[in-house]
């Protein structure tokens, strides 16, 4: 251990050389002896270990080894793969493998089916009697006529508004109140048969009259003809078929009134 070196003995009191010192003298000699103090007490802490060489020891900390999870006594040198718990020989891991727990398995969801596109259906054959008119319903040469002559459906609509039972006035209207329980005589005096007539009359009209008005109720009756006709050939007399059962009905509803008209005799 290094110390600092000795200071001067103090003039003993009483002697010549103390009474000669001033107060600057002491100030100054109380100085140094401070100052002596300090540098004794700082080098005093500073210590040398010259048996480490200036190094500090670490110290170690070993883990001690994992014994045997079965038996408990010997250090373990393997481990399970399943739960990993260690054990030390096969005896031990036979134990452990009758023993083991059984592995969750993860639920597996059931696969979904494949959205399957809907099946394309074939359009339904229409049922009862053929239409003998079906040739009209797609025409693109009808369509063609209609964008030729754009006034043709409202002539159309007005030769067929003739075939209809006269609107009624409406200025001329009688009340609901007072027209109960009886029946409308211009509807009355109006038939099926006045209907058609006052029907081909306007469509001769109109087929007379002069310009593209004419000229485009003339090209239509043309062509309804001929779709009918080539409809006529492709089905096997589609139309002939029709007019045979619209027959067979009129004769059931003359055989119905004779019968009841029996009746009443």
């Amino acid at each position: 251990m290094i110390t600092a070196a000795a200071s001067p003995p103090p003039p003993e009191p009483g002697s010549d050389h103390e009474a000669q010192r001033g107060p600057s003298d002491i100030a100054t000699e109380a100085k140094e002896l401070n100052g002596n103090a300090a540098i004794a007490e700082i080098k005093t802490e500073q210590t040398i270990d010259v048996d480490n060489n200036g190094e500090q020891e670490k110290a170690t900390v070993k883990k001690s080894p994992a014994m045997c999870g079965i038996c408990e006594t010997i250090v373990s040198k393997y481990k399970c793969p399943r739960c990993y718990l260690p054990y030390c020989s096969v005896a031990c891991n036979k134990i452990h493998q009758d023993n083991h727990p059984p592995d969750t398995k993860p639920k597996l969801e059931p696969a979904q089916a494949p959205e399957q596109a809907p099946a394309t259906s074939l359009p339904a054959k229409p049922s009862g009697p053929p239409n003998p008119f079906s040739a009209l319903d797609n025409s693109d040469k009808l369509t063609w006529l209609f964008r030729k002559y754009p006034d043709l459906p409202q002539q159309l609509l007005d030769i067929h508004a003739e075939t209809q039972p006269p609107p009624e006035d409406p200025s001329k209207q009688i009340p609901a109140s007072l027209m109960q329980g009886v029946a409308n005589p211009r509807r009355n005096n109006w038939t099926r048969d006045q209907g058609i007539k006052k029907g081909k009359a306007a469509l001769r009209k109109a087929r007379q009259l002069p310009g593209k008005a004419g000229e485009a109720v003339r090209e239509y009756c043309t062509l309804i003809k001929m779709l009918l006709n080539e409809d006529e050939a492709d089905d096997g007399g589609a139309t002939a078929t029709l007019q045979r059962q619209f027959a067979q009905q009129d004769a059931e509803l003359i055989r119905q009134l004779m019968e009841e008209e029996k009746g009443r005799r």
